[in-house]
């Protein structure tokens, strides 16, 4: 399968019927492409996840992720999951994972971007984990505010999906729920895949409450099935904002300084491992964080209400 995204063209390939499912499932918003690819991963499923590189490994993120780096091949290791082989100059990347990640909540998407992220960087497009959505038309916002994009950025737990989903409720477009593409302009690109929150959170917007069920794992689900035509490609950058959910009455939108987003936002974006590319990252996180001003929002209870509050520092 090979599907449009931007200027480039991913191919995704698998002998297995379940990851080629979850992959149209994922990339549902994309348009197919019959073009050559610029970038492809393969993915398959084995019984018993393949043994790390009989090496210390150069880079460990907990007993999360392990890198293990020859020059242009890397090679990603999932001790629970699988492992991924990167090779950087062919923009190429193969993997083998058990059939645990497909099932087990966010794993198969999370092997996919860290299966195409670093590609994706050597063509100056960078991932970045946030929320991402677009100013309704017609605007209620001035002109010259029209049509801005807002990233939401934010740990677990922090009220980022929440924030986004009471933006997409009240009329906005969405450009990712998890992981927006930041350009050589500073722009803010889609990036595909499903809107995922836990039951609670669905239940706060009529339009999602039919989705609740008994259980209490996430719910995944296309956004498309829930507002039609609600994707869009791509928006110049208006606001930055980091919520945290607090015990207030009402929703304060604080204005933060540069360096102090810059600090907020880099363990959000910059993969450690990657050094070729840190100075190239910095150089565009620092472009975003120049054009657009960047908030902590102190999140009240009422999410029906937050997006007058962001919208109102829009007209600023």
């Amino acid at each position: 399968m090979k599907w449009k995204l931007h200027a480039l063209t991913i191919e995704g390939d698998s002998r297995d019927e379940g990851i080629l499912r979850r992959w149209h499932e994922s990339f549902s918003s994309l348009s197919t492409s019959a073009d050559a690819a610029d970038i492809t991963l393969t993915l398959d499923i084995v019984s018993d996840v393949p043994p790390s590189p009989p090496r210390k490994p150069n880079f460990k993120q907990e007993n999360l992720i392990e890198y293990y780096i020859d020059g242009d091949l890397v090679t990603v290791h999932f001790p629970r999951f699988g492992q991924l082989r990167l090779d950087l100059a062919k923009r190429i990347s193969v993997g083998e994972i058990v059939r645990e990640a497909l099932t087990a909540y966010g794993v198969f998407e999370d092997l996919v971007a860290i299966g195409l992220s670093p590609h994706l960087r050597r063509r100056d497009y960078f991932l970045i984990h946030a929320f991402a959505a677009l100013t309704p038309s017609p605007s209620p916002i001035t002109e010259e505010r029209e049509g801005r994009g807002v990233l939401i950025v934010g740990n677990i737990g922090a009220g980022k999906t929440t924030t986004g989903m009471s933006l997409l409720n009240a009329g906005w477009k969405l450009l990712s729920n998890d992981s927006p593409i930041i350009n050589a302009d500073a722009k803010i690109l889609s990036y595909p895949g499903l809107l995922a929150a836990y039951p609670n959170t669905f239940a706060r917007f009529e339009a999602t409450q039919h989705l609740v069920s008994t259980g209490e794992g996430k719910i995944m689900v296309a956004a498309e099935k829930i507002w039609r035509e609600v994707w869009i490609e791509s928006a110049t950058a208006g606001m930055i904002v980091f919520p945290q959910i607090e015990s207030r009455g009402d929703h304060l939108l604080e204005l933060i300084s540069q360096p102090e987003a810059l600090r907020l936002i880099i363990p959000h974006a910059i993969e450690q491992w990657d050094k070729a590319m840190i100075p190239r990252h910095l150089e565009i996180l620092n472009r975003l964080i120049q054009s657009a001003p960047a908030y902590r929002l102190h999140l009240s209870p009422d999410v029906l209400s937050i997006p007058k509050v962001i919208a109102t520092s829009l007209r600023k």
